[in-house]
């Protein structure tokens, strides 16, 4: 599988477009439509298979902490999909989920922590107080050093450089109907037709592979008996 460049993405785009010795496209434009089909690859991506970009970070936390920042720990998560929190603690003696606090309790719940001695595991739910710093606010506070497992969904790698990655080895074709379509549609290329038709068929191709895709060919159904215990 090859992981193509922006460079390399462009130069096929010039090749294939006949765009080397002209202005009409530039490549700041070339770049804008590169990065727009990612953003609909990424999409597409998210619906039918979320954890081809799972990825996970670790972070130390104190007794007293309450809060955890989304934007700083995890510039790069996608729609705030969280797939799970890890807590243990410093002397790695304890390791349990940090669950999700139901939104039908999630208040009832803050506030008991807030004035009660609570004992229980820690949950969390998210709050988006500031403009471009969405948080994680823990359940009760941190009681005791340890350290947090954060599972979520990653942003896939928008490009801006020649030698920016392109992480969606397998769709790249996508991306590049995606960028012959707008530049024949600006161009009023004879060619527009076929071009939207072939990224139809490349978005086929691509819905087809993510909807099967399981990698270790173990398609059993998970069964999650969480509502019970929640109703115990």
């Amino acid at each position: 599988m090859k992981f193509w460049t922006w460079g390399q993405i462009r130069e096929k785009i010039e090749r294939d477009c006949d765009l080397q010795d002209e202005d009409f496209v530039s490549r700041g434009e070339l770049l804008g439509y590169c990065n727009e089909a990612i953003d609909e690859a990424e999409a597409e991506i998210h619906t039918l298979y979320e954890d081809y970009f799972l990825t996970k970070k670790s972070v130390n936390v104190l007794g007293g902490d309450e809060f955890l920042s989304m934007s700083t720990t995890m510039p790069d998560i996608y729609a705030d999909k969280i797939r799970r929190i890890i807590f243990t603690d410093a002397g790695e003696a304890t390791t349990y989920t940090v669950s999700r606090l139901k939104d039908w309790k999630k208040f009832e719940q803050k506030a008991l922590a807030d004035t009660h001695d609570t004992s229980g595991l820690y949950q969390y739910f998210l709050v988006n107080s500031n403009p471009g710093n969405p948080e994680i606010m823990l359940v009760p506070k941190i009681k005791e050093s340890g350290t947090l497992t954060l599972w979520y969904l990653r942003n896939a790698n928008r490009l801006e450089v020649d030698t920016d990655i392109c992480d969606i080895p397998e769709f790249v074709n996508f991306i590049f109907s995606h960028i012959k379509v707008k530049v024949f549609g600006k161009e009023g290329h004879p060619g527009y037709p076929e071009a939207l038709e072939r990224l139809e068929s490349e978005r086929n191709r691509m819905n087809s592979v993510l909807a099967s895709r399981v990698p270790d060919a173990d398609n059993e159904i998970e069964m999650d008996f969480s509502s019970y215990g929640d109703m115990n």
